[in-house]
């Protein structure tokens, strides 16, 4: 994704994936946001009425409220990959903020091979399988469509999708070289 600037084509798809991640990461910031505004009403005691402005401000098609982005995440990639639902920890937010990170900079292309060692080594303890990594790319799309919402376009999500298969690849090959 990093080096694959040179066609107008990939440079296209690499700016959309970077507007539609700053969308994504927008999203997760209202909904931090909004907690943070629901924690402060329910302490200063708020009006029900400026509680129900709030989080009307928020919503998202199909949902009440915006969850953070950790939630969203995790419902996805527990329905991928149950059987590493032990292995997390109880509070999301670092894996959040780790996944967030990974994608960030998988999408600039800064230092791709660095990034992988990084997480691979990481990761490695985990002994996870390629079906492991797919279930993240799938959960990752997945929380991405939903985010996203009729921004989401077919083309653009088909785009998340090979990239993030791509990206999911490399990561497990990089993760099985490391551990040898």
């Amino acid at each position: 994704m990093g080096n694959e600037t040179s066609s107008p084509e990939a440079r296209y798809k690499k700016e959309l994936l970077k507007l539609s991640w700053r969308l994504v990461l927008t999203v997760q910031e209202q909904a931090a946001s909004e907690l943070a505004s629901k924690d402060l009403s329910r302490v200063s005691d708020v009006s029900q009425n400026t509680e129900a402005k709030a989080e009307a401000k928020f919503k998202v098609p199909g949902q009440d409220v915006i969850r953070p982005f950790h939630e969203d995440f995790m419902e996805q990639f527990f329905k991928y990959c149950p059987d590493l639902k032990s292995k997390f920890p109880s509070n999301y937010t670092l894996v959040s903020k780790m996944i967030q990170s990974f994608v960030s900079n998988a999408i600039v292309g800064s230092d791709l091979h660095r990034l992988y060692r990084k997480y691979g080594k990481s990761h490695i303890k985990y002994d996870l399988t390629a079906d492991h990594f797919q279930g993240f790319s799938g959960a990752l799309v997945d929380t991405i469509q939903s985010r996203l919402g009729k921004f989401g376009t077919i083309e653009l999500i088909k785009i998340w999708r090979l990239t993030t298969d791509a990206i999911v690849k490399v990561y497990y090959r990089t993760m099985y070289i490391i551990s040898r």
